[in-house]
């Protein structure tokens, strides 16, 4: 129970990483780029977001740049990106208006339950502690 604690931490560590680094640069960006689209301010960083972690946990052993600080990676039956693909697309549900908050605290609860949030059981992986198996 001390381990599946102490993997939550960082796995949200992990997260804010991710979020902080590249998700609110790209949120930045898009809205210096294209201020006057409303709906690409909501969706372009999320897609970019995406995008960015099927690429990086694809090519780089699973890991994203928050997971490489957290010392986390993905594991999955296949690393392909069409796997990675499903795992991340999943994510896209967390941002949605209001529902999003839904989704979040449904992950949350499956999480405490079985030790894997809503995107690893639909993408079919693992979060693990990355070169301590």
């Amino acid at each position: 129970a001390e381990m599946k604690k102490i993997l939550f931490l960082q796995r949200i560590l992990a997260s804010l990483i991710d979020l902080m680094v590249v998700y609110l640069p790209c949120q930045f960006l898009v809205f210096v780029l294209f201020p006057n689209l409303d709906s690409a301010h909501i969706w372009l960083p999320v897609f970019l977001f995406i995008l960015y972690n099927v690429l990086v946990t694809t090519y780089f052993s699973g890991q994203t740049l928050g997971k490489y600080f957290a010392g986390l990676k993905v594991a999955s039956q296949s690393s392909s990106m069409m796997e990675m693909g499903q795992r991340e697309a999943v994510k896209i549900l967390y941002f949605l208006p209001l529902i999003g908050l839904i989704f979040i605290l449904v992950s949350l609860m499956i999480y405490l339950k079985e030790g894997q949030f809503l995107h690893d059981k639909m993408g079919q992986s693992e979060v693990i502690v990355s070169g301590r198996h």
